[in-house]
C-alpha cells in the first residue's frame, strides 16, 4: 500500500459494536456447518475468452474482502507503539460478519527466511493457525508477499547524517536485513518519498538482476509456502510480490525482469504442490509494478510463451491496485482504472481482481460516493477485490511519516472507515457462488436487495448468495431456481438458491 493520511477515523470497538448489533446469537458464531464450508472447494482460474474463477463445482466464484497485515513484520519507529495489532479469531468473525469470502493476508519475507537459508517454520505455524481460523468462518486466504519501500532495513539510522536535498527514511516491510542493499548507510536517505533512496532502488535492482542470490531465495522461499499450503483448499492462492517497485531501470525491470521473477516463482510453486501429497494447484495472483499499474498494458511481458501470446500458467489471475481517484500519482477516473484494468486482463487472458482499493478523502461523504461508485464498477465487471484495510496499528510505518515523529494514536488510522456509507459498500449484497457462468450482478446498497443472472450449466447447481442484516426479511424469486434456503449468520444472511435446469436463470433477493 502507497503511504497516506486521513481525517476521518475510527476504533475497532465501534466495528465490534457495528458486528455485535447485527448478530442473531452467539449460536451463529461460525457461519457454516463444517460438512458445507465453501472454503472446502478448492478455486482455480480459468483463462481465455471465458476468463473467471471458477470451484471445483464448476461455478463461478466472486471474492470479495479485505487486507489484514496483523502478521506483516513492519519497522518499528517506537518500541511502546507496535506495528502490527495482534491478529486473534475474532478478526475473522467480524471480516466474516462484513460478508468478506476471502482475506488477503499479509506475509513477510523478512519473518519467513530472517537468516539467509533457513526458513522460519514457527512463522509458517503462525500463518497456518490463521488460515485455520478462517476456514472456521468459510473466508478463503490469498497469501500475499507484501512489501512497502523493499523493507524493515532501510530506515536511516540516528546517527547518519543525509546529504542536501535529503532526509532520514522510515524503515518498512518486506524483505530480510541480509536482502538489503546499503544498509546503515548515507544511501538510506530519501527524497521525499520512501521509495526514492539509493538503498531501496539498488535494493530493488539486484533482485531483479539476482545479484548475489537475492531473487533466488525468494523464490526458494516462496517454495517452502507452497509446500506448506499444497493440499490446503482454504487457501485461495499466492500473490506474488506486492506493489513490485521498476529499481534503477524503469521500462526494463517492470517489463521484462518482473515477468522473469514471476516465471521462476510459479514453476517454484507447482514443483512443490506436485511433490507434496495430496497437493493440487492454486491460483496465482500477479501484480504490475507501483508505476505501470494503472496503465492498459502494463507489463510484464515474459510471462507469455510464443507467438500464440498465452499464459506459460493457465491459473493465474491479475491482481493490481485500484486506487484512481485515492491515492495514485496519475490522473484517470475510476471508471477508466476499470477499463484499463479490463484491458490488461484480457492482454494476459485472464480475470483481475483488485489486491487493494480505498479512498481516505478528507470528508467521508466523498470517500463514500468513491466507494459507491467503485461498487458499481467491481459489480458490472463480476470481479471482486480486498479493501485497504482491517486495522492498523498506531506504530505502523504508514502513521510515522519521517524519522522521530511520534504519532497522535488518538487522530491516526486504525484501519476500516467509520462512515456508514463506506460500511454498507463492504458488506453488501453478493454472490459468493454462482452456477455456471456468471452474467449480471445488480446490488442495491441502501436496502440490501439482489439480483444475479447467469446460464446454469446443470440442473441442481447452488447460488450460494451473502445479503446483510439490513435486508431484515429477504424474499427470494426469479427464473429456473427452486426454493430458496436461507438462513441468519453474524452480520446477514446466507441463502443458498438450486437451478432447476440447464440454461439461464435470474435470482432476486427483495427486503
Amino acid at each position: 500500500m502507497t503511504c497516506r493520511r486521513s481525517r476521518w477515523r475510527r476504533t475497532l470497538t465501534g466495528l465490534v459494536a457495528i458486528v455485535a448489533a447485527v448478530a442473531t446469537s452467539t449460536a451463529h458464531a461460525t457461519p457454516t456447518d463444517p460438512a458445507d464450508r465453501q472454503v472446502d472447494h478448492p478455486l482455480r482460474a480459468l483463462s481465455g475468452p471465458d476468463a473467471r474463477i471458477v470451484d471445483d463445482r464448476g461455478r463461478t466464484a466472486i471474492l470479495r474482502g479485505i487486507n489484514v497485515n496483523g502478521l506483516g513484520e513492519y519497522y518499528r519507529e517506537w518500541p511502546d507503539l507496535p506495528a502490527t495489532e495482534t491478529l486473534t479469531e475474532d478478526d475473522f468473525a467480524g471480516i466474516a460478519a462484513l460478508g468478506a469470502n476471502v482475506v488477503r493476508l499479509i506475509i513477510s519475507w523478512s519473518s519467513l527466511e530472517p537468516t539467509r537459508g533457513v526458513i522460519d517454520e514457527a512463522y509458517l505455524d503462525r500463518i497456518e493457525q490463521a488460515v485455520t481460523w478462517a476456514r472456521a468462518h468459510d473466508i478463503y486466504v490469498l497469501l500475499d508477499m507484501h512489501q512497502d519501500a523493499w523493507g524493515p532495513a532501510v530506515h536511516t539510522p540516528d546517527d547518519i547524517t543525509c546529504p542536501p536535498l535529503t532526509e532520514p527514511a522510515v524503515g518498512w516491510d518486506g524483505a530480510p536485513a541480509w536482502a538489503t542493499a546499503l544498509v546503515g548507510t548515507a544511501a538510506t536517505c530519501r527524497i521525499g518519498k520512501r521509495e526514492l533512496s539509493v538503498a531501496v532502488q539498488t535494493s530493488f535492482q539486484n533482485f531483479y538482476l539476482d545479484i548475489d542470490g537475492i531473487q533466488t531465495e525468494l523464490v526458494r522461499t516462496w517454495a517452502a509456502v507452497a509446500a506448506r499450503f499444497a493440499d490446503d483448499p482454504t487457501v485461495v492462492g499466492y500473490d506474488l510480490l506486492n506493489e513490485p517497485n521498476p529499481g534503477l531501470l524503469p521500462g526494463i525491470n517492470d517489463y521484462l525482469l518482473l515477468g522473469d521473477y514471476y516465471r521462476r516463482a510459479i514453476r517454484a510453486i507447482r514443483d512443490a504442490e506436485q511433490t507434496t501429497p495430496g497437493g493440487f494447484g492454486h491460483i496465482v495472483f500477479f501484480e504490475p509494478s507501483v508505476i505501470t499499474g494503472p496503465l492498459p498494458l502494463p507489463g510484464p511481458q515474459p510471462l507469455f510463451a510464443g507467438d500464440s501470446g498465452s499464459a506459460e500458467d493457465d491459473n493465474m489471475v491479475y491482481a493490481p491496485h485500484q486506487y484512481n481517484e485515492s491515492i495514485s500519482p496519475l490522473p484517470g477516473s475510476l471508471a477508466q482504472g476499470f477499463a484499463d484494468t479490463a484491458t490488461a486482463a484480457d492482454h494476459y487472458g485472464t480475470t483481475f481482481f483488485n489486491g487493494e482499493w480505498g479512498f481516505w478523502d478528507s470528508d467521508p461523504a466523498m470517500a463514500a460516493e468513491k466507494a459507491r461508485r467503485f461498487a458499481a464498477l467491481e459489480d458490472a465487471h463480476l470481479v471482486g477485490g480486498t479493501y485497504w484495510q482491517w486495522r492498523q496499528a498506531c506504530g505502523d510505518p504508514h502513521n510515522i511519516g519521517t524519522r522521530g515523529t511520534r504519532p497522535d494514536c488518538a487522530a491516526q488510522d486504525t484501519g476500516i472507515g467509520d462512515d456508514p456509507a463506506t460500511t454498507a459498500v463492504l458488506d453488501r449484497s453478493y454472490p459468493r457462488a454462482s452456477p455456471g457462468r456468471l452474467t449480471a450482478i445488480d446490488s442495491e446498497i441502501a436496502t440490501g436487495a439482489l439480483s444475479v443472472t447467469g446460464t446454469a450449466d446443470r440442473a441442481d447447481a447452488t447460488a450460494e448468495l451473502w445479503i446483510p442484516a439490513r435486508c431484515a426479511d429477504p424474499r427470494v424469486t426469479g427464473r429456473n431456481i427452486a426454493d430458496a434456503h436461507r438462513r441468519a449468520v453474524p452480520g446477514g444472511w446466507r441463502i443458498a438458491v438450486d437451478t432447476v435446469a440447464a440454461g439461464d436463470y435470474r435470482i432476486r433477493v427483495d427486503c
